[in-house]
């Protein structure tokens, strides 16, 4: 068995490869719409059995976009965001509100999710949703150019006020795509504290679910809430990979969790740093437990990233260390028992 970890080197933000043999999984896309494409060709990859988005913020997204729209990569399954489905379920019962064009200061820190929920509208069953989508995203094209056409000069001059348009266009892109080059999707949505729920191909949910149902928004105010929390880090979708039953990758994406399904980890894990080794974050470092933990930062040259607790960590390696020019893609392999680094830079920050 062959099994190789990839941080690649996509410029900015995270894209995070699996190959074990000839299965392939991708954990996230990184920030460019290109990047990701042209390394993906050099290495002869043109296909994914897995890939997964851990939330709507572009330096984790635009990579699928660039790849589903060059057609140069299939993927045969994604898992995404289950808010995804719920943002594109209420502009198809009542279109683009007009609010998302005068967005107020949503704080959103003590917001319940499920909240956003009305439990007396039916939800819909994620098969038929996914049979709907065809005519789901015609109808979100529609209402993009009615609002388009009827708020004209607004767009032409306000770009800095239009980030949750962004964001559902975002989501409108992502959806549509996955849907034309055939993809399963699977959604995923926020647990209540820390879970350890076994999904597939030896992935476990930490912060998440699998949903079976895409449940509806209440209103206005609720679908502006859940635009605005996509492309939160808080509500980053995170994973271990098992081998054996043994977690030997965590992928963190931009989130806080530190949730873990054993404790401690066995020695040796990698971990992906969260939110490129953020100070927002740095409680996940003090807070996961295990031994000789490699800790795996992908990220641009950043002037206020890593945080101190990151550089604290005895086993680190960055794709891009502040103060140095240098920008490798970091690899390891598994031997069945641990893992060896093989090529990148470990961390001079």
């Amino acid at each position: 068995m062959s099994l190789l970890f990839s941080a690649l080197e996509v410029g900015q933000g995270d894209a995070f490869l699996l190959e074990k043999d000839d299965w392939k999984c991708l954990f996230d896309s990184g920030g460019s719409k290109s990047g990701l494409e042209s390394l993906l060709r050099k290495k002869k990859i043109n296909h994914l059995n897995l890939a997964i988005c851990s939330h709507n913020d572009f330096d984790h997204t635009n990579g699928f976009i660039g790849i589903w729209g060059t057609r140069s990569v299939t993927i045969d399954e994604i898992w995404l965001p289950g808010l995804f489905g719920s943002i594109i379920q209420y502009v198809v019962d009542n279109g683009i509100p007009r609010e998302i064009l005068e967005p107020e200061e949503y704080h959103i820190d003590d917001i319940d999710i499920d909240s956003l929920y009305d439990r007396e509208l039916k939800s819909i069953s994620c098969d038929e949703f996914e049979d709907n989508l065809p005519m789901y995203i015609r109808f979100m094209d529609y209402a993009h150019r009615d609002l388009r056409y009827e708020f004209w000069p607004y767009f032409r001059f306000s770009f800095n006020k239009l980030s949750l348009l962004i964001k559902l266009k975002n989501i409108e892109k992502i959806a549509r795509l996955a849907y034309k080059r055939g993809c399963i999707i699977r959604w995923f949505e926020p647990a209540n504290g820390c879970v350890n729920n076994y999904i597939d191909y030896g992935f476990t949910a930490l912060n998440s679910k699998e949903m079976h149902q895409i449940k509806k928004l209440k209103g206005v105010q609720e679908f502006m809430y859940a635009l605005t929390l996509t492309d939160e880090n808080k509500y980053s979708l995170v994973f271990e990979y098992a081998e054996a039953n043994t977690p030997i990758v965590r992928f963190s994406a931009d989130s806080d969790c530190t949730c873990q399904s054993v404790i401690p980890y066995p020695n040796n894990i990698i971990i992906t740093a969260p939110h490129h080794g953020s100070e927002a974050n740095q409680n996940v470092y003090n807070s996961i437990q295990g031994g000789n933990i490699i800790w795996v930062r992908s990220d641009r040259k950043s002037r206020k990233r890593p945080c101190a607790a990151f550089k604290n960590q005895a086993n680190r390696y960055c794709l891009a260390c502040r103060n140095h020019n240098f920008k490798a893609e970091l690899r390891f392999e598994y031997n069945g028992r641990w893992w060896q680094h093989i090529n990148g830079n470990s961390c001079t920050c």
